[in-house]
């Protein structure tokens, strides 16, 4: 029997809200560019920039190193306010040249209205304006939910689309592309597709959702198109038409664009949904209660099994390996990395997180130091503290993170 279905966005902020999101995700991106040009210290709007994400996701997928020209040609981008940044620069065309070349069609060059159009220009940018508004009134707990992960948004040339209705890239997150649009609605329905994705995009780095396996299951087959998904895509697709569905209860008697998803949404939402649950022993712990409760097949929640391992001598030392790097977000998870081809990066559980900002100080450290520590951290006795203290060493040793000296 299915369960009563939350909104989209009260789940998203069960698995941690916006804020935390996108904090999470520039600590992330802070390692990164620490590894990759140490010493470079990116601003937080910098850091959210679509095309620094692109330049340094390829730097982590070991495709060259971050360009420090790039990063700060489109520093200076100019962008127009409608509610969110939109791409206005004469020279969008350029600087966006990544998400234009993998957004665009077969054949197609995809181009950006910006200023050097100019009326034309302004009068898209009030539909993208009213857009944004329609939203905000209509869904607003949805419009703060996903528009915090859209940090950009480019309209293309409705004679260069090439027939693309909106779009977004993993490979380029952060920026949403819509054809010229002619109506609020168009803009809104884009805002939630797209931005579903972008949440998504986030979430995939900085939770528990899909590992490398992902790349070896079979595909779906979408049965209105025959088009065939990866797993990743699949979920990505699934969580936008979940998104796009519970929008559409809300969206009254407002007219919807001549190519809206809007009245498919829950269709096919309902028929990947489907396959994902016969297939999600593939997806990781937040991946799965995110799906079983957005169709209503809510579970209990799911618990990591510890396994404490040896006990630990309490005169024992130890120390960080020097090749690791890591940061530390606002929330206190940590995020670590080491330099390779490509660099290996993961997130570590709030109790190794913390015992490794402990330990980074350079020094070697005793288990009895650390347990002192953590009992007045943690707030609990001595026992607890030295089972949780043991779980969190040996998954920083078996981790290549620590290592014991004595």
């Amino acid at each position: 029997m299915s369960s009563p279905i939350a909104s989209a966005h009260a789940l998203h902020a069960a698995i941690a809200p916006a804020e935390t999101l996108v904090d999470e995700r520039r600590t992330l991106y802070r390692l990164a560019t620490g590894l990759f040009a140490p010493g470079t210290q990116l601003s937080d709007n910098l850091l959210d920039h679509p095309i620094v994400r692109y330049e340094i996701g390829k730097a982590l997928a070991g495709k060259g190193d971050l360009d420090q020209e790039l990063l700060r040609d489109v520093a200076a981008m100019r962008v127009r306010d409608a509610g969110l940044p939109v791409a206005a620069d004469p020279d969008a065309a350029n600087l966006l040249e990544a998400p234009l070349r993998i957004i665009a069609p077969p054949g197609t060059s995809p181009q950006p209205l910006t200023e050097a159009d100019g009326e034309r220009f302004e009068a898209a940018l009030a539909i993208v304006a009213d857009g944004v508004r329609l939203l905000r009134r209509l869904v607003p707990e949805t419009a703060r939910d996903l528009l915090a992960h859209v940090s950009m948004f480019a309209v293309l040339k409705k004679e260069t689309s090439g027939g693309v209705v909106s779009a977004s890239s993993r490979y380029v997150p952060g920026i949403v592309l819509i054809d010229e649009p002619t109506t609020p609605m168009e803009v809104a329905e884009a805002l939630v597709h797209e931005g579903a994705h972008e949440k998504f995009f986030d979430l995939a780095i900085t939770r528990e959702f899909l590992d490398a396996g992902a790349e070896d299951v079979e595909f779906f087959e979408t049965s209105w198109s025959h088009a065939r998904w990866p797993l990743e895509q699949t979920f990505a697709a699934w969580h936008a038409y979940s998104c796009l569905a519970q929008f559409f209860e809300s969206c009254d008697d407002e007219p919807l664009g001549p190519f809206s998803l809007l009245p498919k949404a829950r269709e096919r939402a309902d028929e990947i949904g489907r396959w994902l649950i016969s297939h999600e022993a593939d997806l990781r712990a937040d991946a799965r209660w995110l799906l079983r409760e957005l169709t209503g097949q809510s579970t209990a929640a799911e618990h990591a099994d510890l396994n404490r391992g040896a006990s630990i001598a309490h005169h024992v030392r130890f120390r960080v390996l020097p090749d690791v790097r890591f940061e530390r977000s606002t929330t206190g998870r940590v995020v670590v990395g080491r330099f390779g081809q490509p660099p290996e990066i993961y997130w570590l559980d709030s109790d190794a997180g913390w015992v490794l900002a402990l330990l980074g100080d350079g020094r070697e450290t005793s288990f009895d130091h650390v347990l002192a520590s953590a009992v007045d951290e943690w707030g609990v006795e001595s026992g607890s503290a030295a089972h949780r203290l043991t779980v969190a060493l040996h998954s920083l040793m078996a981790a290549s993170i620590i290592e014991p000296m004595s």
